[in-house]
Protein backbone atom coordinates (compact mmCIF):
# COMPACT_ATOMS: atom_id res chain seq x y z
CA UNK A 1 0.00 0.00 0.00
CA UNK A 2 1.17 3.55 -1.13
CA UNK A 3 2.07 6.16 2.02
CA UNK A 4 2.09 9.01 -0.82
CA UNK A 5 -1.90 10.50 -0.41
CA UNK A 6 -4.43 10.79 -3.26
CA UNK A 7 -4.23 13.61 -5.10
CA UNK A 8 -6.75 16.46 -4.76
CA UNK A 9 -7.13 17.60 -8.36
CA UNK A 10 -6.99 13.82 -10.00
CA UNK A 11 -8.63 13.34 -12.51
CA UNK A 12 -11.59 10.79 -13.00
CA UNK A 13 -11.81 7.41 -14.95
CA UNK A 14 -13.75 7.22 -17.95
CA UNK A 15 -16.90 5.03 -16.92
CA UNK A 16 -18.72 5.60 -20.77
CA UNK A 17 -16.21 2.55 -22.54
CA UNK A 18 -17.06 0.46 -19.34
CA UNK A 19 -21.02 1.22 -19.79
CA UNK A 20 -21.20 1.13 -23.77
CA UNK A 21 -19.15 -2.53 -22.73
CA UNK A 22 -21.78 -3.73 -20.48
CA UNK A 23 -24.87 -3.05 -22.56
CA UNK A 24 -22.97 -4.85 -25.30
CA UNK A 25 -22.24 -7.68 -23.69
CA UNK A 26 -25.90 -7.62 -21.62
CA UNK A 27 -28.00 -7.65 -25.25
CA UNK A 28 -25.61 -10.40 -26.82
CA UNK A 29 -26.15 -12.38 -23.75
CA UNK A 30 -29.91 -11.79 -23.47
CA UNK A 31 -30.23 -13.13 -27.28
CA UNK A 32 -28.19 -16.10 -26.41
CA UNK A 33 -30.38 -17.06 -23.28
CA UNK A 34 -33.12 -16.60 -25.30
CA UNK A 35 -31.91 -18.49 -28.67
CA UNK A 36 -30.37 -21.20 -26.32
CA UNK A 37 -33.61 -21.53 -24.50
CA UNK A 38 -36.09 -21.95 -27.26
CA UNK A 39 -33.70 -24.33 -28.88
CA UNK A 40 -33.97 -26.73 -25.55
CA UNK A 41 -37.67 -26.22 -24.64
CA UNK A 42 -38.60 -26.66 -28.63
CA UNK A 43 -36.48 -28.63 -29.52
CA UNK A 44 -35.56 -26.00 -32.42
CA UNK A 45 -34.25 -22.81 -33.11
CA UNK A 46 -36.79 -19.72 -32.99
CA UNK A 47 -38.95 -19.13 -35.95
CA UNK A 48 -37.92 -15.49 -36.14
CA UNK A 49 -33.87 -16.33 -36.31
CA UNK A 50 -34.27 -19.10 -38.25
CA UNK A 51 -33.04 -18.10 -41.58
CA UNK A 52 -30.32 -15.60 -39.67
CA UNK A 53 -28.87 -18.52 -37.71
CA UNK A 54 -28.80 -20.99 -41.31
CA UNK A 55 -27.03 -18.17 -43.26
CA UNK A 56 -24.62 -17.28 -40.55
CA UNK A 57 -23.85 -20.91 -40.26
CA UNK A 58 -23.69 -21.47 -43.83
CA UNK A 59 -20.20 -18.65 -43.49
CA UNK A 60 -16.42 -19.92 -43.87
CA UNK A 61 -14.55 -18.42 -41.34
CA UNK A 62 -12.45 -16.66 -44.10
CA UNK A 63 -15.93 -15.42 -46.20
CA UNK A 64 -15.30 -11.48 -46.36
CA UNK A 65 -18.73 -10.79 -44.10
CA UNK A 66 -16.76 -12.70 -40.77
CA UNK A 67 -13.59 -10.99 -41.51
CA UNK A 68 -15.48 -7.48 -41.56
CA UNK A 69 -16.97 -8.20 -38.63
CA UNK A 70 -14.04 -9.30 -37.09
CA UNK A 71 -12.58 -5.93 -38.01
CA UNK A 72 -15.33 -3.68 -37.18
CA UNK A 73 -15.38 -6.02 -33.16
CA UNK A 74 -11.31 -5.34 -33.23
CA UNK A 75 -11.58 -1.88 -34.01
CA UNK A 76 -14.57 -1.06 -31.64
CA UNK A 77 -12.64 -2.88 -28.56
CA UNK A 78 -9.50 -0.78 -29.48
CA UNK A 79 -11.47 2.33 -29.34
CA UNK A 80 -13.36 1.32 -26.03
CA UNK A 81 -9.40 0.29 -24.18
CA UNK A 82 -8.19 3.76 -25.40
CA UNK A 83 -11.02 5.51 -23.89
CA UNK A 84 -10.99 3.49 -21.16
CA UNK A 85 -7.20 3.52 -20.64
CA UNK A 86 -7.01 7.56 -20.85
CA UNK A 87 -8.45 10.10 -17.87
CA UNK A 88 -11.01 12.06 -18.38
CA UNK A 89 -11.05 16.06 -17.88
CA UNK A 90 -10.32 17.38 -14.38
CA UNK A 91 -13.05 19.04 -12.71
CA UNK A 92 -10.19 21.02 -10.06
CA UNK A 93 -7.46 22.79 -10.91
CA UNK A 94 -4.57 23.86 -8.12
CA UNK A 95 -4.56 26.52 -6.58
CA UNK A 96 -2.30 29.13 -4.04
CA UNK A 97 0.88 27.12 -5.18
CA UNK A 98 3.89 27.79 -3.50
CA UNK A 99 2.30 29.75 -0.38
CA UNK A 100 0.45 26.63 1.54
CA UNK A 101 1.90 23.04 2.35
CA UNK A 102 0.30 20.29 0.70
CA UNK A 103 -2.36 20.97 -2.04
CA UNK A 104 -5.02 23.30 -2.21
CA UNK A 105 -7.89 22.75 -5.33
CA UNK A 106 -10.83 24.05 -6.66
CA UNK A 107 -13.10 23.04 -8.32
CA UNK A 108 -14.34 24.75 -11.75
CA UNK A 109 -17.81 25.19 -10.21
CA UNK A 110 -16.75 27.04 -7.39
CA UNK A 111 -14.40 29.05 -10.15
CA UNK A 112 -17.10 30.08 -12.57
CA UNK A 113 -19.58 30.76 -9.58
CA UNK A 114 -16.69 33.42 -8.34
CA UNK A 115 -15.98 34.88 -11.46
CA UNK A 116 -19.84 35.12 -11.60
CA UNK A 117 -20.16 36.99 -8.61
CA UNK A 118 -17.19 39.21 -8.79
CA UNK A 119 -18.55 39.77 -12.31
CA UNK A 120 -22.04 40.96 -11.56
CA UNK A 121 -20.81 43.56 -8.93
CA UNK A 122 -19.48 45.66 -11.65
CA UNK A 123 -21.47 48.61 -12.53
CA UNK A 124 -23.70 48.31 -15.34
CA UNK A 125 -23.57 44.63 -15.47
CA UNK A 126 -27.34 43.30 -15.40
CA UNK A 127 -26.22 39.30 -14.63
CA UNK A 128 -23.57 37.25 -16.09
CA UNK A 129 -22.99 33.51 -16.26
CA UNK A 130 -19.63 31.64 -16.40
CA UNK A 131 -18.65 28.27 -17.85
CA UNK A 132 -15.16 26.65 -17.96
CA UNK A 133 -13.81 23.84 -20.56
CA UNK A 134 -10.30 23.04 -20.39
CA UNK A 135 -8.10 25.71 -20.34
CA UNK A 136 -10.62 28.65 -21.20
CA UNK A 137 -12.73 30.77 -18.78
CA UNK A 138 -15.42 32.24 -21.03
CA UNK A 139 -17.85 35.42 -19.21
CA UNK A 140 -21.13 36.14 -20.84
CA UNK A 141 -21.97 39.71 -19.37
CA UNK A 142 -24.99 41.30 -19.60
CA UNK A 143 -25.99 45.20 -19.69
CA UNK A 144 -28.81 47.11 -20.39
CA UNK A 145 -25.75 50.14 -20.33
CA UNK A 146 -25.65 51.73 -23.67
CA UNK A 147 -21.84 52.29 -23.60
CA UNK A 148 -20.71 48.62 -23.56
CA UNK A 149 -17.18 49.16 -23.88
CA UNK A 150 -16.55 50.75 -20.74
CA UNK A 151 -18.71 47.47 -19.20
CA UNK A 152 -16.75 45.31 -20.66
CA UNK A 153 -13.25 46.36 -20.02
CA UNK A 154 -14.31 46.71 -16.26
CA UNK A 155 -16.08 43.01 -16.44
CA UNK A 156 -12.97 41.96 -18.13
CA UNK A 157 -10.71 43.48 -15.04
CA UNK A 158 -12.97 41.56 -12.51
CA UNK A 159 -12.74 38.42 -13.84
CA UNK A 160 -8.95 38.10 -14.62
CA UNK A 161 -8.59 39.41 -11.14
CA UNK A 162 -10.88 37.08 -9.88
CA UNK A 163 -9.07 34.32 -11.12
CA UNK A 164 -5.20 35.67 -10.43
CA UNK A 165 -6.65 36.23 -6.94
CA UNK A 166 -6.18 32.20 -6.23
CA UNK A 167 -3.07 32.16 -8.47
CA UNK A 168 -3.85 28.92 -10.32
CA UNK A 169 -0.93 26.49 -11.57
CA UNK A 170 -2.15 26.36 -14.59
CA UNK A 171 -3.41 29.50 -16.44
CA UNK A 172 -6.66 30.21 -17.65
CA UNK A 173 -7.29 31.99 -21.07
CA UNK A 174 -10.31 34.49 -20.07
CA UNK A 175 -12.86 35.30 -22.54
CA UNK A 176 -15.24 38.40 -21.60
CA UNK A 177 -18.48 39.24 -23.84
CA UNK A 178 -20.36 41.40 -23.51
CA UNK A 179 -24.56 41.17 -24.19
CA UNK A 180 -26.85 43.77 -24.70
CA UNK A 181 -30.02 43.55 -22.75
CA UNK A 182 -33.10 45.53 -23.72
Amino acid sequence: MSSAPRRLDRRPSRSTPVVLLALVLLASGLLGVWLLGTLLIDGAWPTAAQGRIDSIGGLRLDSTPMLVSAGVLAVLGLIMLLAALLPGASSRSRVLAGEVPGQTVVSHRDLARRVTLRVERVDGVHSARTTISGRRLTVLARTVVDDADSVLTAAREAAEQSVAELRPTTAFRTRVRIQRKN
